[in-house]
């Protein structure tokens, strides 16, 4: 049987996925890392770059997946948070809108922009004029970067971008623009340009201990694919954990006198679910922003290509926040939040009569939240960044999607002007850096986000050409040649993925696992249930071939496929 992602294979055809038996051996060579990055989300992997561009090598490490829990578990939307503005958090917007900015320019393809209507329905808590003073405000906080005007909208305005919506209860409205990405691939699009300027970085590698001593941090690594585990030695270490800040904490030594005062934590998270649907079950024009008829929370119906996802609810029980001596897991859609956010889509547009046979599947992420004093929500908690340095151990949490380039050059700044290593300029390079993958400059709206006239109001176009489009951008005439040099590479997994997308997954994009395919390389795992079922033995069996699995290991990979589409629709049996 032939393995077509073996290190020699790799070498041969120039891949850019460093395997991990050579970047292994780097860690061993004589120039050891600078600098320990311990969390593969979009900040660790956004830190990496910055300290990278900044003339040092980081070594940027994750227990699981790239991007695996809270940065492909968002709401998709690169947005200046507009409601936000109510708690006058109005740094964060402006900082989030100018961000907003560079990622549409960097990481064109991969964030794209998109309208978003926001309708004024009766007995709404937030009336007309208040909608248009905020959007003129939150226009105003993004110059000289705002996209667009905003616009006062009309009932019939607002009908035609969102059919089916009460009109009885509709007065009105406004319209903006704002952004969307798909999350997951902007983080490995982060990752890839990261090890192009010089970072190095492992996924399934997590740190079991970290000491700072007189000579430097000192961390004990594990290698999770074969339980070794050996020391690295770096000048220093970022912590970056998200949800787990407090359990990488934990396991931190700190030196005599620093570190966080005991019994305070930094996080305390919440859960955010999604639904996904058919889009011909409830289309908009763009994106919409409303308040929930349920609980007046402000919630999105979000356009994907032949999908509408509705997000998101704001949990904060023990699944976010366990006990103490209780492991979190992995988070999971209750039957409650699903049953909440058909019921807000419903109020919304009653037309569309949503049910539960509706839902084609789900997801859930926990937001790495700041603690903040008793009392407050978790809509109200902050969503900025905290970052502290004690000794030579630097720690971050808090923050947006958005945000995360903005983050890690406030870190990167602190590490290179306190240490005196790299390159310590306030202002990063990364402002100016084009993303690995992205396209030469900013993209129109796509044209799948909107409406056409007649019976069937989602546009009818080619949905591979769709999904490429934010899956690989500048690459994908690439891709398409790696598919086409692949067996069976071309035939269909689905309408919008490749078999030879697997493979080029596995070869250059670090996926070693089969969820890592499912549900962050492409959108398969979000298809039909009964269909993905079907697809996860050959798609393993697939996958056992480029990376070299033994049947035990190729069954666990089902295995563990297959618990996670159990936990994605488990709220049907609860």
């Amino acid at each position: 049987m032939r393995f077509y992602c073996t290190p020699e294979r790799i070498r041969m055809l120039g891949m850019t996925n460093l395997n991990r038996e050579q970047t292994l051996d780097a860690l061993r060579g004589d120039r050891p890392p600078d600098v320990l990055v311990v969390g593969g989300g979009v900040t660790g992997v956004g830190i990496a770059l910055d300290l990278a561009a900044r003339g040092l090598r980081p070594l940027v490490i994750d227990r699981g997946d790239w991007a695996g829990a809270t940065s492909s578990s968002s709401s998709r939307l690169i947005h200046g948070g507009l409601r936000y503005l109510e708690h006058f958090e109005f740094s964060l917007v402006r900082d989030s809108c100018l961000e907003r900015a560079l990622l549409l320019q960097n990481a064109a393809g991969f964030v794209w922009p998109e309208e978003f209507h926001f309708p004024v329905m009766r007995g709404d808590r937030v009336g007309k004029a208040k909608i248009m003073a905020g959007l003129w405000l939150y226009t105003a906080l993004a110059t000289p970067r705002a996209l667009g005007l905003p616009s006062l909208r009309s009932r019939t305005d607002l009908e035609q971008r969102i059919p089916g919506i009460d009109s009885a209860r509709l007065r009105g409205g406004g319209s903006y623009i704002d952004a969307a990405t798909d999350d997951a691939r902007l983080a490995l699009a982060v990752l890839h340009t990261a090890k192009r300027e010089g970072a190095l970085a492992l996924s399934r590698v997590s740190a079991v201990s970290i000491e700072d001593t007189q000579r430097g941090p000192v961390t004990l690594l594990r290698d999770e694919e074969t339980g070794d585990e050996f020391e690295l030695q770096t000048k220093a270490v970022v912590l970056a954990g998200g949800p787990s800040t407090d359990a990488l904490l934990s396991i931190t030594k700190f030196a005599a006198g620093k570190g966080p005062a005991p019994n305070e934590p930094w996080t305390a998270p919440t859960r955010g679910s999604h639904i996904v649907l058919p889009r011909t079950r409830l289309p908009t024009d763009g994106a919409v922003i409303f308040t929930s008829a349920v609980d007046g929370r402000v919630m999105f119906l979000i356009p994907w290509p032949n999908h509408t996802i509705v997000g998101t609810t704001d949990i904060d029980d023990e699944q976010a926040n366990p006990k103490a001596g209780s492991k979190r897991q992995r988070p999971r859609a209750t039957v409650d939040e699903v049953r909440y956010l058909l019921e807000s889509a419903n109020a919304l547009v009653p037309a569309a009569r949503l049910t539960d046979a509706d839902v084609i599947s789900t997801w859930a992420g926990f937001r790495p939240l700041l603690a903040a004093p008793p009392g407050k929500g978790p809509s109200e908690r902050s969503r900025e960044e905290r970052i502290e340095r004690a000794g030579n151990l630097f720690t971050i949490a808090g923050g947006k999607l958005t945000g995360y380039r903005s983050a890690a050059e406030k870190l990167g700044h602190l590490l290179t002007s306190t240490m005196g290593i790299g390159r310590a300029g306030k202002a990063s390079p990364t402002r100016n850096l084009r993303l690995v993958g992205a396209l030469a400059g900013p993209i129109p709206r796509p044209a799948w986000s909107r409406l056409m006239p007649g019976e069937n109001p989602v546009q009818s176009l080619d949905p591979l050409a769709i999904a490429w489009d934010s899956r690989y951008a500048a690459r994908s005439a690439e891709v398409r040649a790696f598919c086409a040099s692949r067996p069976g590479g071309t035939d269909a997994i689905d309408a919008r993925t490749l078999w030879g997308e697997l493979d080029w997954a596995a070869c250059n994009e670090g996926a070693r696992g089969l969820l890592d395919f499912l549900f962050r390389r492409s959108d398969v795992g979000l298809g039909d249930e009964g269909k993905v079922r079907k697809l996860i033995p050959p798609l393993a069996a697939r996958m056992a071939l480029q990376l070299g699995w033994t049947a035990e290991q190729t069954a666990l990979q089902i295995a563990r496929a297959t618990e996670e589409l159990d936990s994605r629709h488990a709220w049907r049996n609860e």
